[in-house]
């Protein structure tokens, strides 16, 4: 009787974590967003973006202007590798300055948050949003999560785009 509890717990703990990956935080958003602003002083948005949540938070210059932005953009590789990024990007000039990594979910994604790979989007803007996926570099045996990074970064772009003047 006690063996056959033991297998029921077994089976409803496997049925419970079916389809769900933990992810290994590299970074705290708290941080990674006060490191993408420069400063730990932030105002936060939230609006729909392409039929998705997206937040931005931002700073603001002397005249009350948003100086930059950072991105917090999320992805999911099939069927269950989650990814977390901080995209900052220069409000007056619409370029991205970094790209930080808060969390990922699955080992064979590491290799995408080097600075080898994230370093590619440093200068990138608007103009350079619909061909990113051509123009960055993707990891080997990463593919997947280096597409999603482009996608997140491209996202930031375009979202970036509509902001200016607004915040």
């Amino acid at each position: 009787m006690i063996q056959r509890k033991a297998v029921y717990a077994v089976l409803l703990a496997m049925e419970l974590g079916r389809g769900i990956a933990f992810a290994t935080e590299f970074e705290p958003l708290g941080a990674a967003v006060a490191a993408s602003l420069g400063t730990k002083k932030a105002f936060k948005k939230s609006f729909a973006f392409e039929g998705k949540p997206l937040d931005v938070f931002y700073s603001k210059n002397a005249a009350g202007k948003a100086a930059k932005y950072a991105f917090v953009q999320k992805g999911v590789y099939a069927p269950n590798c989650t990814h977390t990024w901080i995209v900052g990007v220069d409000a007056a000039t619409g370029k991205v300055d970094g790209v930080r990594v808060v969390e990922m979910s699955c080992p064979h994604a590491y290799p995408t948050k080097t600075e080898s790979f994230l370093g590619q989007f440093k200068g990138k803007g608007f103009a350079d949003a619909a061909k990113l996926k051509g123009d960055i570099t993707p990891v080997a045996k990463a593919t997947g999560s280096a597409n999603l990074a482009i996608d997140a970064v491209r996202k930031s772009l375009v979202a970036a785009s509509k902001l200016k003047g607004k915040l």
